[in-house]
């Protein structure tokens, strides 16, 4: 997939998905277009198992840290050319930046977009050194529904060590802006969210297993859960669950309210060096959690 072949995808679930979507693929092609990259490398044989690199400049770098981010669109839409006006501040670190496409539902359903990021992730550490990238610093984050894989996936180490990979090769997780109780009995019957959750789901009983709520038990992966005060409804209360019971658990945790932020514009603001989000980002790649 490319800028020129991106799929229709139809029409998107909020009405300022598609000024976003606009907005995040004219700043990402003027990235590409000056930036050194590798863009399109299949992780699976299907035609949405593909990622894109953004590297720094200097191509003599190794050892590098890097994030995974995987782009939102309620889990059934969205592209990883949205992401990468978000590489300009991560590159300069210097550091990596993948973003993979995952299969999207309703053709695909749950669990097969988190086997998605986890077979990104496991690509990842089994083929970044010859990009500079260093297979022991690697982190992962998402936006919106990216951010809801993003959580699972760090919160799910079987997964990652059934591929003989070690378990806590997820260095870090940054979900942003996620959606990560999909419980069906938090949801308003026939609301939006029912509807995005039931068409993700494979069957109605996998809801509390999807919720990355329901699954810090145990927890040892550090997270930066950050929202915005102004993002779609459910989602502070969704964070603020996430909270409570993050900080349960004997794991390193933080996490920041954007004030006056909506849900698209806390993404929007990741191309900027001196947004917090980036700051923390690039802190935790550099020096590791703390």
């Amino acid at each position: 997939m490319s800028f020129d072949d991106m799929p229709d995808l139809g029409q998107m679930s909020l009405a300022d998905g598609p000024p976003y979507s606009d907005w995040a693929i004219e700043r990402s092609k003027k990235v590409v277009a000056s930036s050194r990259t590798a863009l399109d490398i299949p992780y699976g044989d299907d035609f949405y198992q593909k990622l894109d690199i953004f590297l720094p400049d200097d191509e003599r770098l190794t050892e590098l840290p890097v994030l995974i981010f995987l782009h939102g669109g309620a889990w059934r839409h969205g592209f990883k050319e949205w992401q990468g006006f978000m590489a300009p501040p991560i590159t300069s670190l210097p550091a990596i930046l993948v973003s993979p496409n995952y299969r999207l539902a309703p053709d695909t359903k749950y669990p097969d977009s988190l086997q998605d990021v986890i077979d990104a992730v496991v690509w990842v550490y089994r083929n970044i050194m010859p990009y500079g990238g260093d297979k022991r610093r690697i982190f992962l984050g998402g936006h919106s529904a990216g951010g809801h894989l993003a959580a699972l996936a760090a919160l799910r180490p079987d997964l990652i060590l059934a591929n003989l990979i070690p378990k806590d090769t997820i260095k870090g997780c940054f979900p942003l802006s996620a959606p990560l109780d999909l419980r069906l009995s938090q949801c308003e019957p026939g609301g939006r969210r029912e509807r995005l959750v039931k068409l993700f789901l494979k069957s109605d009983d996998q809801d509390h297993e999807a919720s990355a709520t329901e699954q810090v038990a145990g927890n040892k992966v550090p997270f930066f859960l950050a929202w915005g005060s102004e993002d779609l409804a459910e989602l502070p209360t969704h964070n603020q669950l996430m909270v409570e019971r993050m900080q349960k658990e004997d794991c390193i945790f933080e996490h920041h309210v954007f004030e006056g932020f909506t849900h698209f514009e806390t993404h929007k603001g990741c191309e900027k060096e001196d947004f917090l989000w980036v700051q923390k980002v690039r802190d935790w790649l550099a020096n590791g959690p703390s």
